[in-house]
C-alpha cells in the first residue's frame, strides 16, 4: 500500500515540475513580447527613428607616400631613402611626397571635391606650463587649388610634389638666429581636402566631408624621422534629414502600450504561480524523500486518529521524531491533511501524542527552508 501509495506522490511530483517548465517557457515568451513593445514605443516616441532612412554608405582611404633624396655623397649609394628611416639632415636634398585618395559610395553621387597642399614652417618655443606653442609659423602653397566634379560611386586622385627641406630648414635656422630664441622647428606638409555630395539626381547636400593629412619633418636637427599625422581610412553611412514637426506615431504607440500592459499583468501572475508551483514542488519532494528514506518506522492511514483523549506535542524537527520512535519502539503514523499541501506525522504513546506537521507554506524560502525544516 504505501509503495502504491509513494508512486502516486511522485507523479504528482513530475507533474508539478511538468507546470514548472510550462510557466517558465511562457515567462520567457511573455519577456519577448514586453522587450518587444517596450521596443515599439519608444521608436514610435522618437521621431528620428521614424523619419530617419539610410541613404547610403561611403569609405575613402587616403595615403601619403614618400622618398627622401639625398645630395651626392660617399656613403650612400641610392638617390633616395624609402620611407620609415632616420635621415640625416645635412645630406638631404628634397623629399618627394605622392598624395593618393579614393572615395567610394554604396550609391550613385553627385560630388564635388577640391583639395590643396601647403607646407608650413613652424617656430615652437616651450612656455612655462610645459607645452609647446607656436611662436612663428608660415604657410607656403604647393602648387595650385585642385577643384573637380562627377557622378558615381567613386572618385581618386593623386599628386605628387617636392619639398625643398634645405629650405625651411634655413629659413627656421635665420629665425632663430635674428631672435636667439631656443626653439624646435618642423615643417608640416599638409593636404587639405573638401567633398560635398548628394544622392545622384537630388539637390539635397547629404555629403561634406573635411580631411587633411599631415607628415611632420623636423627642422635644425643632425638626423630625423618624418611623422605621419592622419587617419588614412574612414567611412560613415548617411541618414535622411529628421522633420523636426514629426509626432509621435499613435498608431504604433497605443497598441504597443496596451501590449505592454497586459503582457506586464500575465508576467507578474506567471510569476507568482510559478513561486506557488516552485513551493507545492519542494513540500512534495521533501514529502517523499521523508517517505522514501524512513519508510521501515511509517505507517500511512487513511483515516486520522482522534487526538482528543491525548496530550498534543508538537515537534519542530523531524530528527527528533525519528528519536522518538526508537526510543518509544511506536511506529511513525503517517496522514494527509490536504493533497499536495499538508500532512502530519504522528507518535501514540499512553497519553501523548507526538505530532510533526508540514505544510506547503512552510516552503516560502525553497530548499534552505526545507533543509532547515528536516535537518537531514
Amino acid at each position: 500500500m504505501l509503495k502504491r501509495e509513494n508512486k502516486i506522490k511522485k507523479s504528482a511530483e513530475n507533474k508539478i515540475i511538468l507546470k514548472q517548465w510550462v510557466r517558465v517557457f511562457l515567462i520567457v515568451i511573455v519577456t519577448a513580447i514586453m522587450v518587444g513593445s517596450i521596443y515599439t514605443i519608444v521608436k514610435a516616441l522618437n521621431p528620428e527613428q521614424i523619419t530617419k532612412k539610410k541613404l547610403y554608405s561611403y569609405t575613402y582611404k587616403g595615403d601619403m607616400a614618400y622618398k627622401v633624396y639625398l645630395k651626392p655623397n660617399n656613403f650612400f649609394t641610392t638617390p633616395y631613402m624609402e620611407m620609415n628611416k632616420q635621415y640625416i639632415s645635412s645630406i638631404v636634398d628634397y623629399i618627394e611626397v605622392d598624395a593618393k585618395y579614393n572615395f567610394d559610395s554604396t550609391e550613385d553621387l553627385d560630388f564635388a571635391y577640391d583639395y590643396s597642399i601647403v607646407a608650413t614652417a613652424r617656430g615652437m618655443y616651450e612656455g612655462t606650463d610645459g607645452k609647446k606653442v607656436d611662436v612663428w609659423s608660415k604657410t607656403y602653397p604647393i602648387g595650385q587649388l585642385e577643384q573637380n566634379k562627377g557622378s558615381g560611386k567613386n572618385f581618386s586622385f593623386a599628386k605628387t610634389v617636392k619639398v625643398d627641406y634645405n629650405y625651411y630648414n634655413q629659413v627656421l635656422t635665420d629665425f632663430r638666429n635674428q631672435f636667439g630664441l631656443s626653439i624646435d622647428a618642423r615643417v608640416d606638409l599638409t593636404l587639405k581636402l573638401n567633398v560635398t555630395g548628394s544622392l545622384k539626381g537630388t539637390n539635397e547636400q547629404t555629403l561634406n566631408e573635411q580631411k587633411e593629412m599631415t607628415l611632420q619633418m623636423p627642422l635644425m636637427v643632425q638626423a630625423f624621422r618624418i611623422k605621419p599625422d592622419y587617419i588614412n581610412s574612414g567611412g560613415d553611412t548617411i541618414y535622411s534629414k529628421v522633420d523636426p514637426n514629426t509626432k509621435p506615431n499613435m498608431t504604433l504607440l497605443i497598441p504597443a502600450a496596451i501590449l505592454l500592459i497586459v503582457s506586464l499583468i500575465i508576467f507578474i501572475k506567471l510569476v507568482k504561480s510559478l513561486l506557488a508551483v516552485t513551493r507545492k514542488s519542494e513540500y512534495i519532494l521533501a514529502v517523499n524523500k521523508i517517505m522514501k528514506e524512513y519508510a521501515d518506522i511509517i505507517a500511512e492511514t487513511h483515516n486520522m486518529p482522534d487526538l482528543s483523549k491525548y496530550d498534543i506535542v508538537n515537534i519542530k524537527n523531524f530528527n527528533d521524531m525519528v528519536d522518538i520512535e526508537e526510543e518509544l519502539h511506536s511506529p511513525i503514523i503517517y496522514f494527509e491533511l490536504e493533497e499536495n499541501s499538508k500532512c502530519v506525522f504522528l507518535i501514540l504513546a499512553e497519553k501523548t501524542a507526538y505530532r510533526f506537521l508540514l505544510r506547503e507554506s512552510d516552503f516560502d524560502h525553497f530548499k534552505s527552508e526545507e533543509e532547515e525544516i528536516l535537518d537531514i
